[in-house]
């Protein structure tokens, strides 16, 4: 709705003359129920429609003033610099969309376009509000319903593998015990079942080590840093690894960006998941291969096996924590994976690889400008 009318609304200056189209424009506004205002090329008020009247206040207060004058909320946001978009936009830039403007009580999507004449000159600029805080709400009660779906896997999943070495330990202590009275038991017998227990013990510990990760949620430590080089890095580690599974890794660097990672998370991320290549590679042909490419709103990494493959139907459960189809396997490595990843602002995804094996596929979002969040920008016509 928001792009159709700052289409029309270009239509409109490039087709009527000056003294009109603010006029023609304040009716088109008027037909809609997103909050709209529009400027001269001075950034003075001449549109402001009775949407934005109900929220910001009084039209004939608003008319003639500066734009950010007559929306001081806008000009006291504290995670962009909206003098200088409205100066850009005015100096002909393109069109820009902010994806989540909190105000106040509400959050908003914000679109700021220039208007243009006939020569393309910058005639004035429309600011489109759309109200969104119904559908926030209600992505922030999705995330909740399944941050509670989550805890109750991993209750039942903590319930399952602690009773496995607790099971282990006890009947290996009872056996001892029943043993303690007869006379023959020698030191290996003893000593073979204490080495069981210390075992389970160890699995226990490291069952406690993975929680704390899960439940970790520090700050990202972001740094500049290049994909490319930090999968060199894990690849090198690997190949230890690779040839123990005789397997073998090939790596084609493609990406020249550099993006803001926190380098350990993402090392993690990426480690889990070539190990896991690996380990499915055994199974099959041997060959894992990873390669990266620029895109032009991701850089994007690509891990192929050519081991067994991953059905359809179990790929939505790969990341679901305790689900492992490997032996002594935790069920944890691609969930953490997929949480580092996430908390960068990228995706994962599990799809098959041409010719069978798996494929993982991991997008990694461009840093926008000064550290804000991702904003989509799109070109005036």
């Amino acid at each position: 709705m928001t792009r159709r009318f700052l289409y029309y609304s270009e239509l409109l200056v490039r087709l009527l003359p000056e003294r009109d189209y603010a006029i023609h424009l304040e009716a088109l506004a008027e037909a809609l129920p997103i909050e709209v205002a529009a400027t001269d090329g001075a950034g003075r008020v001449i549109v402001w429609n009775h949407s934005m009247e109900l929220v910001a206040g009084d039209r004939e207060q608003a008319l003639g003033r500066p734009l950010l004058d007559a929306l001081p909320w806008l000009r006291d946001d504290p995670n962009r610099d909206w003098a200088q978009v409205v100066r850009d936009v005015l100096s002909g830039s393109d069109g820009r969309t902010f994806a989540r403007v909190p105000l106040g009580g509400r959050v908003v999507r914000a679109t700021i376009a220039p208007m243009r004449g006939d020569g393309s000159e910058v005639l004035g600029a429309v600011l489109a509000l759309e109200d969104i805080t119904h559908g926030t709400r209600a992505e922030e009660e999705r995330r909740i319903r399944e941050r509670q779906l989550a805890v109750h896997d991993l209750s039942a999943g903590i319930a399952h593998e602690v009773r496995n070495p607790l099971n282990a330990l006890s009947l290996n202590l009872q056996l001892l015990r029943e043993r303690m009275d007869d006379p023959d038991i020698g030191r290996d017998e003893i000593r073979t079942r204490t080495d069981r227990m210390i075992a389970e013990t160890h699995r226990v510990e490291r069952l406690i080590e993975h929680l704390l990760e899960v439940s970790r949620r520090d700050e990202l430590d972001r740094g500049r840093e290049r994909i490319d080089v930090v999968l060199a890095g894990i690849v090198e580690r690997m190949e230890g690894m690779a040839q123990k599974l005789a397997c073998r890794i090939a790596f084609a660097p493609g990406s020249d960006r550099t993006l803001a990672l926190d380098r350990v998370r993402m090392e993690r991320a990426l480690h889990n998941l070539v190990r896991n290549a690996l380990e499915a590679a055994a199974e099959g042909g041997g060959n894992v291969w990873i390669t990266t490419r620029d895109d032009p709103h991701s850089t994007v990494v690509v891990i192929d096996d050519d081991g067994p493959g991953i059905k359809p139907e179990d790929r939505s459960r790969v990341f679901v924590i305790y689900t492992t189809g490997k032996r002594g396997g935790t069920g944890l490595g691609l969930p953490l994976a997929r949480e580092d990843i996430v908390r960068h602002g990228g995706e994962i995804e599990v799809l098959s690889r041409p010719g069978g094996g798996a494929r993982f596929v991991v997008y990694l979002p461009i840093e926008p400008a000064r550290g804000a969040p991702k904003e989509d920008s799109w070109p005036a016509s």
